[in-house]
């Protein structure tokens, strides 16, 4: 093989070399341009996320102030129900001792006839 024919050869391996080169450029570029856009699906996923926690976290506020206004609910129910028997208790009461005061005036009306006769 003469000098020239290598030459040629050579510059054969260099020009299949330089479009080899060239297709991995373009494929690098294709590459980057699609961990680009991963990277800007990811961050948009991580806004999601971070939106997505801080309705999770408002949510579990508003649960335990609902929690709390519940136990106090319930606390002001039993309260009341205790007032509402100690009054029905004590009107009870009230009402056996106009009956036993009714019973005495009819007991002495019974014994003594003559008691409001004109």
């Amino acid at each position: 093989m003469t000098d020239s024919q290598k030459i040629d050869l050579l510059l054969a391996e260099m020009q299949s070399m330089n479009t080899k080169i060239q297709s991995m450029d373009s494929r690098m570029q294709t590459m980057d341009s699609r961990i680009q856009t991963m990277d800007s699906r990811i961050q948009a996923m991580d806004s999601r996320i971070q939106t997505a926690d801080s309705k999770i976290q408002s949510m579990d506020t508003k649960m335990q102030t609902m929690d709390s206004r519940i136990e106090n609910f319930e606390s002001q129910l039993k309260q009341t129900e205790r007032a509402l028997k100690n009054e029905i208790r004590k009107e009870y009461g009230l009402v056996l001792d106009e009956v036993e005061r009714v019973h005495k005036i009819l007991d002495k009306h019974k014994s003594d006839k003559t008691i409001h006769t004109a």
